[in-house]
């Protein structure tokens, strides 16, 4: 194989692992990151093709498995993605390039040539290949597998990976290349096709797996809310029933002594400010979380301005509208909690109609930069195991009433914002 041929190959092998990386979320300095990672490999390559140039074909192998790592290094520096989803990923990238690869030994194999070959040369055909190999790639494969974001490669998903890619690469040094008769090279390369699909298979088996744990995470957290729901209303009642039962109060100690009874409604009036974090927005349930959170804020320091119209939403089930509410309020404490400054300490809830949609804005000041994965903010607590479902939850509940939640940052404020379509009367 010429010079020509052997950069084409190199360098193809790089536009692999970017085609992966490309659709995921870059790390700070990514340009820097980028072209320095590049770079080095460029400089890798050169110096196999120009020191090391009588080693390439007993060595060939293991100079491409010293790519791969580059490979993994490169995607874990440049992409948000953990140090096994880059050795994934770059499974991947090896698997695709050498099928491409072996696609054109074959096509030499078996004979055939473009018409025009003459005339552009005999490294134009390599070129065509892994264009169009890796176009349909990006278009099919690289595209499904991002869908669910960056991967969390577990234990078993890695070990069976690794497995896959060991007798891919036995079935790669296996005898091969132009000395191959046409059976052989079809066999071969329909060996390695049926282990890339066994790989991709693996991967949604194991998607939906975490799928399903997701779903039961968000499930159990549902009937939490409602059973939270349930003691929050409860509660709420009991705070009307003790401001009712205070105006008796009231009129009883009319009739004590003049210092006896400043004292009396000093204590009186220091209980029925409680009442002034009571919402009234035309909803019961919005009423009751509401509440709920304003009496936790006014506990602890934390403005919370309301502006909300409940009438609009009595289509969306109560445990459902509680969960999505409940946690964006939440989240929301959490944030602002982390402020010392009493201006920081502020949350702003708006919920309005805007045409045929109802509108749920909840803003709040922002300490520090957000890490995102699957479009949503990751959590910031210890065990992301068990924590960071609330957003996810949010936006499958959303999602259940054809809406869709979208998060924003801007001027150091974090914004919520969900849309739901209001069904027409009688619809």
């Amino acid at each position: 194989m010429d010079m020509v041929n052997i950069w084409i190959c190199e360098l193809a092998f790089l536009a692999g692992g970017i085609l992966y990386g490309c659709r995921k979320q870059r790390r700070e300095s990514f340009l820097l990151r980028f072209l320095c990672c590049v770079a080095g490999m460029v400089c890798f390559f050169f110096m196999v093709n120009t020191f090391m140039k009588k080693y390439q074909e007993p060595l060939g192998i293991f100079f491409w498995l010293f790519g791969f790592v580059l490979i993994i290094v490169f995607l874990y520096l440049c992409w948000e993605i953990s140090w096994s989803a880059a050795v994934y990923d770059s499974i991947w990238t090896f698997l695709l390039w050498q099928l491409m690869y072996e696609l054109w030994l074959g096509y030499g194999v078996l004979g055939y040539r473009i018409p025009w070959q003459a005339a552009l040369g005999s490294y134009f055909e390599l070129l065509l290949i892994f264009i169009g190999g890796y176009l349909i790639a990006a278009l099919t494969v690289i595209r499904w597998m991002s869908e669910g974001g960056p991967k969390k490669i577990g234990p078993r998903q890695m070990i069976s990976a690794l497995l896959i890619f060991g007798v891919f690469l036995i079935l790669t040094v296996s005898p091969g290349g132009l000395e191959m008769q046409s059976g052989e090279w079809q066999v071969l390369y329909l060996s390695q096709l049926l282990l890339t699909v066994v790989l991709y298979l693996q991967n949604e088996l194991f998607k939906k797996s975490q799928m399903r744990q997701e779903l039961a995470v968000m499930n159990l957290l549902w009937k939490k809310e409602q059973e939270q729901y349930e003691l929050a209303r409860e509660n709420i009642a009991l705070i009307n029933q003790k401001c009712h039962d205070l105006k008796h109060q009231i009129r009883a100690i009319r009739n004590v002594s003049s210092e006896e009874r400043d004292r009396y409604l000093e204590e009186i009036e220091d209980s029925v400010r409680i009442y002034e974090a009571i919402v009234k927005t035309g909803n019961e349930v919005l009423d009751t979380i509401l509440t709920e959170k304003s009496l936790y804020c006014k506990e602890r320091g934390i403005v919370v301005s309301c502006v909300a119209d409940g009438s609009q939403m009595d289509f969306i089930h109560t445990v459902d509208l509680y969960a999505i509410l409940g946690n964006a309020m939440d989240n929301a404490i959490e944030a602002v909690e982390k402020f010392k400054q009493a201006e920081k300490r502020q949350i702003d809830v708006l919920i309005y109609r805007q045409q045929n949609f109802l509108v749920i804005n909840v803003i709040n000041p922002l300490k520090g930069e957000l890490v995102y994965e699957e479009e949503l903010p990751v959590t910031t607590k210890g065990d992301r195991k068990y924590h960071g479902f609330g957003l996810k939850s949010m936006r499958y509940l959303v999602k259940k009433y054809d809406g869709f939640l979208n998060v924003s940052t801007e001027d150091g404020c974090f914004s919520l914002k969900i849309l739901i379509p209001i069904p027409a009367v009688g619809g």
